[in-house]
């Protein structure tokens, strides 16, 4: 039993000398850091201490060279430690690919560092055609960035699925390009963001802007961010100001339909003005529904949610 607590103390000895070493080593390689950070950036991320001071050289280096900010450095090993093992050529390759997009130095490593996953993509052409694609959508390369850095899975998802919300969204829905850029709305699902514009919808909280109206034009609409950037329980209650449990309640009349739809005239198809006319089930009576919001309203008042 000794001998073995012995051996359990030398191991654990050894690998505080390890980690020690490794501080010295990156505190005398990575400007501008104080060796108390790197400490606690180890032990928070145990992982990190798995690759040696040559990997941590090795991978500075080239990043700094490409002109990286030490603390982006920092945030993209500790998103994705994994980066360390990545060849040279390989992370030099994506750092090409997305220096390409000429979102800016200063935006593509704000970009990096919040997702640093997105170095694993070294393909130049199919960045170039996402790019492209966004492009013909929302306009300009400071848009594209904002999409890319609140729903970086645009950068994978399959074309026809980013179209498909795209239409929805614009069409459907008519938001504005910029009120789009800023959500996150491209993280979520299409199901997720039909069943909630729809509950707003029939409970009379959201009206189609009209197809001539100025992007200056108020809108009295929840904003986009709101409807989908948010909890099931704080869509409820904060946006559409019911209980969650009667918004859980909708969302198991909205898949029956949707399933109910893939049988006949197409779900996407219904427009506001049927909604309010001819929709069957519980959360068609749109005054019901202005009368229920009214009451939460009140409630809301006198209790904290």
């Amino acid at each position: 039993m000794f001998r073995l607590i012995h051996r359990i103390g030398l191991i654990r000895g050894l690998s505080t000398q390890s980690v020690n070493h490794l501080v010295d080593s990156l505190a005398s390689t990575i400007s501008g850091v104080e060796r108390e950070t790197l400490e606690n950036m180890l032990k928070s991320i145990p992982q990190l201490t798995r690759y040696g001071p040559d990997l941590w050289q090795r991978t500075y280096g080239l990043i700094a060279q490409e002109g990286f900010e030490t603390a982006n450095f920092l945030s993209i090993v500790t998103g994705y430690p994994e980066v360390l093992m990545h060849n040279p050529d390989r992370l030099a390759a994506s750092l090409s690919c997305w220096r390409s997009c000429q979102f800016g130095d200063k935006q593509m490593q704000i970009l990096l560092a919040a997702h640093p996953h997105l170095l694993e993509l070294t393909d130049h052409n199919r960045l170039a055609q996402r790019v492209a694609f966004l492009h013909s959508h929302f306009e300009t390369r400071k848009n594209i960035w904002r999409l890319f850095l609140n729903s970086p899975n645009l950068v994978a998802d399959s074309q026809a699925k980013i179209q498909a919300k795209i239409d929805y969204i614009l069409q459907r829905m008519r938001i504005e390009v910029l009120e789009v850029v800023k959500s996150c709305a491209f993280s979520s699902d299409l199901e997720t963001i039909q069943c909630r514009h729809v509950f707003l919808e029939r409970l009379g909280l959201f009206k189609p802007r009209k197809l001539k109206a100025t992007p200056s034009e108020l809108s009295n609409n929840p904003k986009l961010h709101q409807i989908t950037d948010t909890s099931d329980k704080r869509f409820a209650v904060k946006v559409a100001y019911v209980t969650l449990e009667e918004f859980e309640v909708f969302q198991e009349l909205f898949r029956r339909e949707q399933n109910e739809s893939q049988h006949g005239e197409d779900f996407d198809g219904i427009d506001a003005s049927e909604n309010e006319h001819d929709n069957g089930g519980e959360f068609d009576e749109i005054g019901e529904q202005k009368m229920r919001k009214h009451n939460y309203r009140k409630e809301s008042k006198s209790r904290s949610i």
